[in-house]
């Protein structure tokens, strides 16, 4: 039973309770109003004697008299009252039934124990005035169905403006629409119906903070360039970044589903297991199994609730660190060799010749020979790693460079090892081509690139240098026939002393630093290098610098 209803209820007993309320309110005052008269009565029956009573049963008033042993009903029934209650006479009027009839009888005491009952039919609405009592009772019930009629509609006016309300505040909870209310100025719901909209357009504008915020999160986790994984109690992924995906190697579901299916690396899953059973921070280095990635991996236990664990994970890069430590100790190994091995060379066979190997002619001519060419690899090994150290953000000078002429002179300068390999070497550049650049970072492009198609070809083979030309930018293509170089070595032939046969290299006098220089040189002009070689074919350099 809802409230209204119980409402209803309660309003129609109350009516019918005030209905009873009333006429027995009006008999009651009737029955005084009668016990009142039929004092009277009997005050003018002591006066009048018999005459009174003829006026009395007029009025059907009996007048009983009750002297002696009583003889009629009436007299008796008078006599067993005063008998049970004495009390009685000339105090309290009794209501009694006599011939099937309700009667108000009050009992006077005379003298001489004389006693007078006074008689008469019980005064109420229903006997005295039946007419006013139907209108009444029409009157009443149609007041009450009015009254009530009033109160089921204003029950309902207001309570379906609570329903209304109620809605429009669950609407808001539940990010829906509200629905308009119509109140009138004196509404008692008008303040309430304000604060409602009040309360919608605040929560309306929290709401859009709140998805603003979120998505500049969302953009800011998403562009972060560690790697981000927030776990919760259930081993589920709840947040997982762009970053996160390049570490594991493939893309993460935007679904909830378990971080092993992402988290293929044994030491990083071990990692987030213990930090979940000792809710402690876990930090270590790794390498990720699906990218082979050197990552610096950070799992951090957090309290979202007092009852639910939530493990944070950060992947920091760390590859390119690793790789410049290891280039960083290739160098200084190598650095130390290259320069070893002419040092050891020239002071062996000068000891050699110290020793008395100069008194031989042909022996010193050879030694010297060697000694030469040796402090001439040491001076060009100096002069290379002296080319590299200089700051990469040395402004060039540009002047106008006579691309003929700078490929002469490089071609000029290999001519010896040219011959002794028998190499064709074909240059097709136009006769009038300039381009404003650096003409010494410029020709030490050329001869390095030059160096190497000689030096790693085979004999008989060829070396083809072309030149084009687009409104923007000079393309330099330098071709060879040599040993070629394998895929997996492509990638980091442009390393300082990175050398891919360091045996042959070494015969040819090479420093493996050439294209580490080109590399170099090339990014202070503004140009670019690509390679493209077969193993066993040979090699294309092809070097884009604007113009």
């Amino acid at each position: 039973m809802n409230r209204a209803t119980r409402q209803l209820l309660t309003s129609s007993l109350l009516a019918i309770a005030g209905f009873f309320v009333i006429i027995a309110g009006s008999d009651q005052l009737l029955f005084h109003q009668q016990t009142t008269h039929l004092k009277a009565v009997y005050q003018t029956y002591l006066a009048t004697g018999k005459k009174t009573q003829a006026v009395a049963e007029a009025e059907d008033v009996a007048i009983t008299p009750l002297v002696g042993k009583p003889e009629s009903k009436r007299q008796k029934l008078m006599q067993d009252l005063i008998d049970q209650k004495r009390t009685i006479v000339d105090h309290t009027p009794q209501v009694v039934t006599f011939n099937g009839q309700t009667e108000q009888l009050f009992i006077f005491e005379g003298q001489h124990n004389h006693f007078v009952g006074v008689w008469q039919k019980k005064a109420s609405l229903a006997n005295t005035s039946p007419s006013d009592l139907w209108v009444f009772t029409i009157g009443y019930w149609a007041l009450m169905i009015v009254l009530i009629g009033w109160q089921v509609k204003r029950q309902r006016y207001w309570q379906g403006h609570i329903d209304t309300m109620t809605q429009n505040i669950a609407h808001i909870r539940q990010e829906g629409s509200v629905n308009p209310i119509i109140l009138t100025p004196g509404s008692p719901f008008m303040a309430m119906g304000a604060e409602i909209n009040h309360l919608e357009q605040a929560v309306d504008h929290l709401r859009t903070k709140v998805v603003l915020r979120q998505a500049s999160f969302d953009r800011l986790i998403d562009h972060l360039p560690q790697g981000v994984m927030l776990i919760d109690a259930d081993r589920n992924v709840l947040l997982a970044n762009q970053a996160m995906a390049r570490f594991v190697g493939h893309p993460i579901a935007p679904n909830v589903h378990n971080y092993l299916d992402d988290v293929k690396t044994y030491r990083l899953a071990r990692m987030i297991e213990h930090t979940f059973r000792n809710q402690k921070s876990h930090h270590k280095e790794m390498t990720m199994l699906t990218t082979q990635m050197s990552v610096d991996a950070n799992v951090i236990a957090l309290k979202a609730q007092a009852d639910r664990e939530q493990v944070l994970v950060i992947l920091y890069d760390v590859t390119y660190l690793r790789q410049v430590e290891q280039m960083q100790l290739d160098f200084v190994g190598n650095v130390s060799h290259e320069l070893k091995t002419p040092v050891t060379a020239i002071s062996g066979f000068a000891e050699t010749l110290l020793a008395g190997a100069k008194d031989d002619p042909a022996t010193l001519d050879q030694f010297l020979n060697i000694i030469h060419d040796e402090s001439t690899r040491l001076t060009s090994l100096i002069t290379d790693i002296l080319t590299l150290s200089r700051p990469s953000d040395a402004p060039a000078k540009h002047s106008a460079v006579d691309l003929n002429q700078l490929m002469d002179q490089a071609v000029k300068s290999l001519a010896k090892p040219i011959k002794e390999k028998q190499l064709d070497v074909s240059i097709h550049i136009p006769d009038d081509l300039t381009i404003q650049s650096d003409d010494v970072k410029l020709s030490q492009v050329i001869r390095n690139l030059l160096n190497n198609a000689v030096f790693y070809n085979r004999d008989h083979g060829s070396v083809d240098v072309t030149a084009t030309t687009q409104p923007n930018q000079l393309t330099l293509t330098f071709q060879d026939t040599g040993i070629g170089i394998a895929d997996t070595d492509q990638q980091r032939i442009f390393e300082r002393f990175y050398r891919v046969d360091k045996a042959r290299s070494r015969h040819n006098g090479g420093t493996g630093l050439g294209l580490a220089i080109v590399a170099e040189m090339l990014q202070q002009l503004g140009g670019d290098v690509a390679i493209h070689s077969q193993v066993g074919v040979g090699t294309t350099f092809t070097v884009t610098l604007p113009r």
